[in-house]
């Protein structure tokens, strides 16, 4: 079949340029998974002499279990960019790196003509859930200068565009890249976290890197280092590090045709460029220099395995391409001497020039070639895997060759799987994969279970059970090594949402044991939620290799997975408690207006919501229309938090209570470290507000059972003993033991309480209240039994006598009226009063102080006592919605005495009602 520029009888999509495989399959058979689409119309590209595309691009996301999140981004692209460029056309040769090269026949019926198929659309991933599409648009360099020109017809000077869209096709963030999209080369980090690095020549034909960071709302941002260079050596390719820099190769070959010349003859020239490098200088060395004259290097494929890099070098003597093995380390060092590759891959009608290299991820590399066979038009890839280890060929367990389309894509899998585009299917509107297992150095399955032959096992193990008690994880390895300088991630696998993430320079969190065991610290927070997934990754260089001090590979995500058991229906409660503002935060929130604090402490809430997380609705600052906020000491705000009780299989508040307290302890290695969570003070938590009565709620009802048994005891004494001076110690112990707490209380209340509720004039008008009663109460009754007919002189002469002690009982009185029930029973305790003993049998004071005692009985019931117990429970109730911080137990023992108080008058009427029925 012949690939005009234009008229092709079958339809190409644009999904074949890539495969955007962030997920390996585990399958070891093989499988194809079939992906349907409906046609469009072909882009025209006559102008440039290339190949025509549907125009239309189509991403397919693979994830791990198999299903597929399929991307459609209308990114309304020139057609240029659903052209493939560099079939017949020598006139617009490209010379990318990020090219497909394949054998086609061309118009002379030539089956054995190499084609460096380019299409300006490429596509890299970044961090979850984002992917970078690059892109050529209608806008030309010339000398220096932007044009618009859709219709030119040279693409080779078309500008470069990155634009950044997410799992669901929208578009992030669109960024025009300088220089010329023919010349650039884009290579993305070991960690797609943090970005990329791109290559490119100007105007001036100077060459630049620049390293591009992308962050959590997928916008690009150019770093501050931008590294320049004057190297007249075209670039070969470029590897990301494990410690998250770069390796840029370039092709320094020298023409020295002089067999005797002992200088050197240039060869694979490597630059280290290390993550956000600022400044012009930069290490670099050989990793391959060249041996003979009449030597060049075609190509350069490397790749990271493990801990270190290989590369396979195409190297042209005399015509004849050869193979070299190199290894190098993570700093571009040659870690030992270049080995040949011999026993190349022998296939009838192809010559060895078009075999491309590529590393498995467990030891050994594999040449692939695409091919297109004149003889039944199908196009095949051959696969031919090796052992670095003298670089022997080992077979496959399925033979060669493999029917593809016509381009061969494929992809290295992280579990040494091969994932190949399959030939099309029924009139040309689907593709599959086909899933091809190679061979690895290790027989064991469980050697490569975490896609890391370093890693013998974790704890806990894969898919193992964990709750919020999991307290470490351990991994252990076959190597010495040392903590570097990555993170260890866990991740919840419903939202991808970030647990905990600590970093290998955190001794709190990361030891070594032995050399060879890794302990990672977990905090109570981070298995929090019932019937849930969770997975582990470890960032390459996170470890390191103690003999040679490298870099290791770590743990990608999706294989240490961990999950939580469901959990039964239960009775939850209530919890209250604060958080606090750091002092920066609190001093901003004071100069926002009503409006803006609620809104804060609104958008606070919902974000604590979301990353403890719990439903929103569970979560109030209190639940009246405005927020109520407190400011203590230096200035600092604490804001008051309700966790709201809920009957179903989710975390208690208590359990809730208790995550959120740790995620702002320690919200440096959580999600609390970003956004509005980041302005609470990890030094302060979240505080559960006391609550006197649950804290003490056995003590205090065990108290009022005793004291009311007591009261029933001590009458029964009474009534059994017949005595009179008993009755009167009993009474006067229980009223004592309620009177003098009571009154303390309410004075506490009145100056370190009422205030925080807005309850302290009520609070002030009913201590004054009462003491002002109490006071005319007494004075008035001393001043009529001085005045009694008879007993007045006696009683007079008794007032002056012992004028000290009524000034006492006056102020006593004053307090509760309960000491005039005291009082009237002294006579029992004294001599003879008066002079007949007639009068000294009947009990003076009681006489004189029985209706002021009924009097004050009905006031402290009515106009103290009452009252302090309806501000008492409009105290509660304020503490109840979150406007106080603690219930503490002032104000319940003053609750509970006062309502004593009442039981004591009752019950004392009551009795004494009941005794003289008895008597009766």
């Amino acid at each position: 079949m012949e690939l005009s520029s234009v008229n092709l009888s079958y339809k190409l999509l644009a999904l074949h340029l890539f495969l955007c495989l962030f997920i390996t399959s585990t399958k070891s058979q093989l499988n194809y998974t079939y992906f349907n689409y409906t046609e469009t119309k072909l882009a025209d590209c006559s102008k440039v002499q290339g190949m025509s595309l549907e125009q239309q691009l189509r991403i397919r996301v693979i994830l791990r279990n198999g299903t597929v999140k399929e991307i459609d981004p209308d990114l309304k692209l020139d057609p240029i960019n659903y052209c493939l460029l560099n079939n017949t056309n020598t006139k617009y040769e490209i010379k990318k790196n990020n090219n497909i090269i394949v054998y086609l026949k061309d118009k002379n019926n030539n089956t054995n003509i190499l084609r460096n198929i380019v299409n300006p659309i490429s596509i890299y991933p970044l961090q979850k859930p984002f992917i970078l599409v690059t892109y050529v648009n209608g806008t030309i360099y010339w000398n220096g200068t932007r044009t618009n020109s859709s219709d030119y017809s040279d693409p080779t000077s078309y500008m470069e565009w990155g634009a950044v869209i997410d799992w669901d096709g929208k578009t992030r963030s669109l960024v025009p890249f300088p220089g010329f999209w023919i010349n650039s080369t884009i290579q993305p980090n070991a960690n797609n976290k943090f970005g990329f690095i791109r290559y490119y020549l100007d105007h001036t034909y100077s060459s630049s890197l620049q390293q591009y960071s992308s962050d959590d709302s997928g916008n690009l941002t150019l770093m501050s280092g931008v590294f320049s260079h004057d190297l007249n050596n075209p670039l070969v390719t470029m590897v990301s590090t494990l410690n998250n820099g770069y390796l840029v190769f370039y092709n320094d070959t020298i023409n020295n045709n002089d067999k005797n010349s002992l200088l050197s003859r240039g060869g694979l020239y490597v630059q280290i460029i290390s993550y956000n490098h600022s400044g012009l200088a930069v290490q670099w060395t050989y990793a391959y220099q060249i041996s003979q004259p009449n030597m060049t290097i075609n190509s350069v494929y490397c790749d990271t395995l493990s801990a270190l890099i290989y590369c396979i070098v195409s190297v042209n003597i005399n015509n004849t391409t050869r193979y070299i093995f190199v290894q190098l380390s993570q700093s571009g060092l040659s870690t030992s001497i270049p080995s040949e590759i011999y026993n190349l891959p022998n296939v009838t009608g192809l010559s060895h020039q078009g075999w491309r290299a590529k590393i498995m991820p467990f030891d050994g590399y594999i040449l692939g070639l695409t091919a297109y066979d004149d003889n039944d038009h199908n196009t095949y890839h051959y696969i031919y895997p090796y052992y670095n280890i003298k670089n022997t060929q080992i077979p496959l367990k399925f033979p060669n060759p493999f029917l593809t389309n016509y381009f061969g894509a494929n992809v290295i899998m992280d579990n040494n799987t091969l994932l190949l585009a399959s030939q099309y299917t029924t009139n040309n509107a689907s593709w599959s994969l086909l899933t091809i297992q190679l061979p690895n150095a290790f027989t064991h399955p469980d050697d490569i279970r975490y896609d890391n032959p370093y890693i013998m096992e974790t704890f806990p193990p894969i898919n193992a059970n964990v709750s919020s008690s999991t307290t470490t994880l351990n991994i252990s390895l076959d190597e010495d090594v040392a903590l570097s300088t990555g993170n260890i991630t866990i991740y919840k696998v419903s939202d991808n949402s970030v647990r905990q993430r600590v970093s290998a320079t955190m001794n709190e969190f990361c030891k070594i044991d032995n050399k060879f065991n890794v302990t990672i610290k977990v905090i109570n927070s981070t298995f929090n939620e019932y019937g849930e997934q969770y997975f582990v990754t470890m960032d390459d260089n996170f470890i390191k290799d103690t003999l040679v001090e490298e870099p290791l590979k770590g743990i990608h995500d999706g294989i240490w997975i961990l999950k939580t058991d469901d959990r039964k229906i239960y009775l939850d409660v209530v919890v209250m408690g604060s958080v606090r503002l750091t002092i920066d935060a609190s001093k901003t929130f004071l100069t926002r207006s009503e409006n803006n604090k609620s809104e804060y402490i609104n958008n606070l809430l919902n974000e604590i919501a979301n990353k403890v997380p719990i439903n929103s609705s569970r979560l109030k600052s209190n639940k009246s229309k405005n927020y109520r906020f407190h400011k203590v000491s230096d200035d600092k705000i604490v804001i008051s938090i309700r966790i709201d009780m809920i009957n179903e299989t989710k975390r208690d508040a208590s359990e809730i209570s208790s995550d959120l307290n740790t995620m702002i302890v320690y919200k440096y290695i959580t999600t609390f470290y970003s956004g509005v969570t980041n302005d609470l003070d990890e030094s302060y938590g979240f505080k559960t507000t006391k609550n006197a009565w649950n804290e003490n709620k056995i003590l205090i009802s065990a108290g009022i059972a005793i004291y009311i048994i007591f009261c029933l005891l001590f009458r029964i004494l009474s009534y059994k003993s017949k005595s009179k001076k008993i009755e009167a110690i009993s009474s006067a112990i229980l009223r004592l033991g309620l009177i003098i707490p009571n009154f303390i209380l309410t004075i506490l209340f009145v100056v370190n309480y009422s205030n925080d509720a807005g309850l302290y004039w009520q609070s002030v008008l009913v201590l004054s209240v009462s003491l002002f009663t109490n006071i005319c109460l007494v004075t008035h009754t001393i001043y009529k039994g001085i005045k009694k007919p008879v007993i007045g002189e006696d009683f007079k002469e008794w007032v002056k006598k012992y004028l000290g002690l009524v000034i006492l009982l006056i102020i006593l009185i004053a307090t509760d009226y309960e000491y005039l029930t005291i009082l009237k029973d002294i006579p029992i305790f004294t001599k003879r009063l008066y002079r007949y003993e007639e009068i000294n049998r009947f009990n003076i004071f009681k006489h004189i102080f029985i209706g002021a005692i009924i009097c004050g009985a009905f006031f402290d019931i009515f106009f103290r006592n009452i009252p302090q117990i309806v501000i008492q429970v409009f105290y509660y109730n304020e503490y109840n919605h979150g406007r106080l911080l603690e219930y503490d137990i002032v104000p319940l023992l003053l609750l509970v005495t006062s309502c004593l108080k009442i039981f004591m008058i009752i019950f004392n009427y009551v009795l004494k009602v009941i005794t003289l029925v008895l008597i009766r």
